[in-house]
């Protein structure tokens, strides 16, 4: 398979995936240590506008890939110690640690940068000032100073992976110490200019703007266009780049850290660091990602060993995927906010044909064809159903001649695989995707088989919220990006970022603890009030006012 064929068999299934499921646009690059083998921009026809080499993408938290590069950069002159506490780079920074005295692994109580590059150091999510939902601009150094005397809300001793923004900025805060340089000039100048990245940059500036690949944020309803601002936790998620900007940065990956001159942009040795597991997943986690290193994640394809990064950001959804040992990397770069399950199928599949051009596996299978849904699935489905142990609900849309389980907070898209099996294949998951549920039952009698048991039908949802909790349902946050307290199923809900509904768990002390995809294991304050005594909530230390519209 030459070039050309791997570029036409890629965007073959691209095409499908942009046709079926609406997505504005999906670019893509496949390399190896020494060339751009495939590169290619599929956009969907009615937008009307065209992409190329010198488009701009935000990559979020790819970005953290540069820091921990950065960083370790730094650790090979001698200039720090990555697994000293923070607190010897960043005076003042002790965060209050509740797991002191009864640790329950064996790494320690410090804070230290590789507990932090790897998500092990037990911080929040995201901090007070700078957070996702954050347009402010607050400014790094005010971003970490909140995060000194935070709460850690998981044991840094136990080496369990819980993801933190927040602590990527940590990181990237003391490189901006130790190093003298603000974090964008330092990526710039020991990372992009090596590389000849000349399009990358970690600030948007304002000639930079009309180059953005356009990009939309969507819910059940309608797609908009994603708002665009610089983020505050820059070291986490705020680098712009191209897709040929990107393939140099993963050829040198795949050359172990060398540019194509010759010179060392990170050594070997420090990318075997960066590429072995210290952050293990959380107890019945089901990814096919083994762990996280420092800033990368570890995982496999096809038996070889995969690392790479993925980025979501207001409407841009990046995957990076390297597979070192066969010297191959694919990167997609999706402008649909939350597709990110997408770009990871559409990478792996771009891998998996460039190991078959090399005679070095398999050619992937095709992907499944569905039958169209036939008008008695349409009027017979949608409704109501519940789980036969009472403890969930969810509903069956149908919208535009698509059905969709509006369940997990999300909504996921049904296809028919003929008799009465389904599947979910949508924006979000399908085959292939990180979701251990993704294949249905809908038997003629009418019930409902998802996730290991029976759903039945039912006449409505239960949402009678009690008395206690009625007064603070409704709307919270930013416009742009509205959080939602609700009641369902006997449970207080936060739906946050579109997509992502949270079960809250009152503890035995009245406070409320999330569990869900983004947000688990953090605080949940009802009736919080802001500096400027402004009503709301926090989730961590993140306040979100109340909306004066009241519940929704």
């Amino acid at each position: 398979m030459d070039a050309r064929a791997l570029a036409a068999g890629l965007e073959e299934f691209i095409a499908h995936e942009v046709g079926d499921k609406a997505i504005p646009s999906i670019s893509y690059a496949v390399v190896d240590r020494d060339a751009l083998l495939a590169t290619g921009h599929v956009v969907r026809p009615d937008l009307g506008h065209r992409l190329d080499g010198s488009s701009l993408f935000r990559i979020g938290s790819l970005t953290k890939m540069f820091t921990a590069i950065g960083i370790m950069q730094l650790a090979e002159k001698g200039l720090l110690d990555i697994d000293a506490d923070v607190s010897a780079y960043i005076p003042g920074f002790h965060p209050a640690n509740p797991f002191a005295g009864r640790e329950s692994g064996p790494h320690g109580p410090q804070v230290s940068l590789r507990k932090l590059m790897s998500h092990t150091a037990g911080l929040v999510r995201e901090p007070k000032d700078g957070h996702y939902l954050d347009d402010r601009r607050p400014g790094l150094q005010v971003t970490v100073e909140g995060l000194k005397t935070s709460v850690l809300k998981e044991d840094p001793s136990a080496g369990i992976m819980h993801y933190s923004n927040a602590g990527i900025a940590v990181v990237g805060w003391v490189l901006e110490q130790v190093s003298g340089l603000r974090y964008a000039d330092y990526v710039a100048r020991h990372i992009f200019a090596p590389l000849g990245m000349a399009e990358s940059s970690a600030v948007l500036a304002p000639e930079m703007r009309d180059r953005l690949a356009p990009a939309w944020m969507w819910d059940f309803d309608h797609d908009f266009p994603a708002p665009v601002f610089d983020l505050g936790g820059s070291p986490a998620g705020a680098i712009f780049s191209t897709a040929p900007d990107m393939a140099k940065f993963a050829s040198c990956m795949l050359r172990g850290g060398f540019a194509p001159d010759g010179r060392s942009v990170i050594s070997p040795a420090s990318l075997r660091q960066m590429w072995t597991v210290v952050g293990r997943r959380p107890a019945g986690h089901s990814s096919s990602q083994k762990g996280y290193g420092l800033c990368f994640g570890v995982g496999e394809v096809d038996g070889w060993l995969s690392v790479g990064h993925g980025g979501a950001v207001y409407g841009y959804a990046t995957q990076m995927a390297a597979l070192p040992h066969a010297g191959l990397a694919a990167l997609v770069f999706s402008t649909l906010d939350f597709s990110n399950q997408i770009g990871d199928r559409i990478a792996k599949r771009a891998l998996q044909l460039a190991l078959a051009s090399r005679r070095m596996g398999r050619p992937p299978a095709p992907p499944a064809k569905h039958p169209p849904l036939t008008a008695a699935h349409l009027t017979a489905m949608p409704g109501v159903y519940q789980a036969a142990d009472g403890s969930e609900s969810v509903e069956l849309r149908q919208k535009d001649g698509r059905l969709y389980l509006m369940g997990e907070g999300v909504p996921l898209e049904l296809k028919w695989r003929g008799g009465d099996a389904f599947t979910i294949d949508g924006r979000i998951y399908a085959e292939g995707a990180d979701y251990p549920h993704l294949d249905l039952t809908l038997r003629a009698d009418g019930v409902l088989g998802w996730k290991g048991q029976d759903w039945s039908r039912r006449n409505t949802m239960a949402s009678d919220a009690p008395a206690e909790l009625a007064p603070h349902l409704g709307v919270y946050g930013p416009d742009f990006n509205p959080t939602y307290l609700l009641y369902a199923d006997g449970k207080l809900k936060c739906l946050i970022e579109y997509f992502c509904t949270h079960d809250c768990e009152q503890l035995p002390d009245g406070s409320w603890r999330m569990h869900g995809i983004l947000y688990e294991g953090e605080a949940l304050e009802l009736a919080a009030r802001d500096e400027d005594g402004r009503t709301g909530i926090r989730v961590g230390p993140m306040f979100l006012v109340r909306h004066a519209d009241g519940p929704a």
